[in-house]
């Protein structure tokens, strides 16, 4: 069975690649796309997937307060933020729960990126 993945980000062309990279490269299901914070905590509810993606800054809703929603709701939730804002945002959001995070801009033709990506999937599903 594939394991699920919602995507949330206001950049259309950045969820169309997510999409795209999770389905062919990493197998996934994408079962569902948003583009700000509201949607993000109505997907989840919706279809509870295995992982969903946050974009921090997003109209509406910004990612780390969906994270708090959905974190409240549920606790064992797999949330890893990508962004392209670093530093304490990050930080914060780590502390509220997620579970690993990817900095933009998303290099998906670099091996090295890759495998970076890999690696920090692979991780999420550790803890």
């Amino acid at each position: 069975m594939k394991r699920t993945v919602i995507i949330v980000d206001d950049s259309k062309f950045l969820l169309r690649l997510m999409q795209e990279y999770f389905q062919e490269v990493m197998d996934f299901e994408v079962l569902a796309t948003g583009v700000n914070g509201v949607q993000a905590v109505d997907l989840y509810r919706r279809f509870q997937p295995d992982l969903i993606c946050l974009d921090l800054t997003m109209p509406v809703k910004d990612g780390h307060t969906a994270l708090t929603e959905i974190l409240a709701e549920f606790p064992g939730a797999r949330v890893l933020i990508i962004s392209a804002v670093g530093g304490p945002s990050i930080l914060q959001c780590m502390k509220t729960g997620a579970k690993a995070y990817l900095e933009k801009p998303f290099r998906l033709e670099d091996e090295e990126f890759q495998k970076d990506f890999k690696s920090t999937l692979l991780e999420i599903f550790a803890k």
